[in-house]
């Protein structure tokens, strides 16, 4: 068996395909996922895919392979992220799998895991390899359920959202292209689409909202047809990229900022983000009477953080969303997109307006430096020692440096071969003297390595 470790990351799995992942890695992967499911007491688990060209056959073997081991499969088809997360919640064994390769190249694909309403990471699964044999079970069954209709009347039912709002959608040919739609026709807003067809050769643009250049589309759009607002998804769906109405993307870290005092107002609790979100983000949680708690980035982190300090919202400076005072915990780009325009119908005001009233600071989105998969965590190590910056340091996932005037952020993806960097400061001066700090010690320690 030739199984590439390199595919199975710290909070999910991913990899090339076919070189990496395969129909035949994944009845490997199967019998480990079964494997899990027995340790935890399950007997069933749902299944999705999203758009990638790849998807349709690698769930296909997936869910022939797990039901020789006794798992009953619920095949809910080409859906999003949060769609296999509602279903893992509605479903008796709490439990799914998500075929996707997220806001990856093309190329790529993956799986996320939730078993007996955990995260799973990849990690684990890896070690379960070979650890069952399916000759000790009965064949379950696959039985085929549309949970999409029940999500948009749960999410259309539950909030109050004013009609006249008009919003343009970009899908980016991803599987946000089954829901989106329909969730925000059935809630009744004036609605303009983008790129719905799903595609997985994404002939548009890449569906990774978090990448300004990705957003121009969708900010065109928006100013042509003088909308309210408009939203990007990426292509799974778990994520959400925002275009005010004077066509500014506003950063997910700000946005956290008016959902915590949206959230904070009705119930008081903590909330957790992720160490490339804005410092003012935590101030504006204790302000409104919140606990800030700050863990390293992915969904498998943020759903652990949420559960250990029974948070009531979470997020990620990537886009990820996730409320837990009145919906189930999950990231949701597309939930998250309907309670903006909730709090835009309550408080009567223009999302450009709602988000002004926040610290001006300026900052990066986030920055990548290409540095292979088997080498980018040596090098975030060899930074920590041997670079020489002064501030205050935080190393729950790479290095984050606060500084009186901002702080500096490296990193290593866990979903691709990049370094991750992201700048703040109090002042465009102030982030151009971090920046420069920080990008001097990387080229003063790693001559090598080309930061373009």
């Amino acid at each position: 068996m030739d199984i590439k470790r390199n595919i199975f990351r710290e909070y999910d799995i991913r990899g090339l395909y076919p070189k990496e992942l395969n129909e035949t890695t994944i009845k490997h992967i199967a019998g480990s996922v079964a494997s899990k499911c027995h340790a935890e007491g399950v007997d069933s688990i749902a299944v999705g895919r999203d758009g990638r060209l790849s998807g349709e056959s690698l769930l296909s073997e997936f869910c022939n392979e797990i039901i020789k081991y006794g798992i009953k499969v619920i095949n809910i088809g080409l859906v999003t992220s949060p769609l296999l997360y509602y279903a893992a919640k509605k479903t008796a064994g709490k439990s799914g799998v998500m075929i996707t390769g997220s806001h990856n190249p093309k190329d790529y694909n993956g799986l996320k895991l939730v078993i007996n309403d955990k995260p799973v990471a990849g990690t684990e699964i890896l070690d379960l390899i070979n650890s069952i044999n399916k000759d000790d079970y009965i064949d379950a069954e696959i039985e085929h359920i549309d949970f999409i209709n029940q999500y948009v009347s749960e999410v259309s039912g539950s909030l109050d959202i004013d009609k006249d709002l008009k919003v343009v959608i970009d899908c980016g040919n991803g599987a946000a292209g089954v829901v989106a739609p329909l969730l925000f026709k059935k809630i009744g807003v004036r609605l303009s689409e983008l790129f719905s067809e799903v595609d997985g050769n994404f002939p548009n643009h890449h569906p990774d909202p978090s990448k300004p250049e990705n957003l121009k589309d969708l900010v065109n759009k928006v100013l042509e047809e003088n909308a309210d607002i408009g939203f990007a998804f990426d292509g799974d769906g778990d994520r959400v990229g925002v275009v005010t109405k004077l066509g500014k993307d506003i950063f997910a870290d700000k946005l956290l900022m008016l959902l915590a005092e949206n959230v904070l107002e009705k119930k008081r609790g903590t909330v957790v983000y992720d160490v490339k979100c804005s410092n003012h983000l935590h101030k504006t949680i204790e302000v409104n009477n919140g606990n800030a708690i700050m863990a390293p980035t992915g969904h498998f982190h943020i759903k652990n953080a949420i559960k250990e300090h029974s948070a009531v919202l979470a997020g990620e400076m990537s886009g990820h969303i996730f409320f837990n005072d009145k919906w189930y915990g999950f990231d949701d780009g597309h939930y998250t997109a309907a309670r903006v325009l909730e709090i835009m119908t309550h408080k009567s005001s223009d999302i450009d307006s709602l988000i002004n009233k926040y610290p001006k600071t300026s900052s990066t989105p986030e920055l990548n430096i290409k540095v292979a998969d088997d080498k980018k965590f040596d090098v975030v190590n060899e930074f920590i020692d041997k670079a020489n910056i002064n501030g205050k340091k935080i190393s729950i996932d790479g290095i984050r440096i606060n500084m009186e005037n901002g702080w500096g952020l490296l990193r290593a993806s866990n979903t691709s071969p990049n370094l991750v960097l992201r700048f703040e400061g109090d002042t465009e001066e102030d982030l151009i003297q971090i920046k420069s700090m920080f990008l001097d010690e990387f080229s003063r320690i790693f001559p090598d390595i080309d930061l373009n």
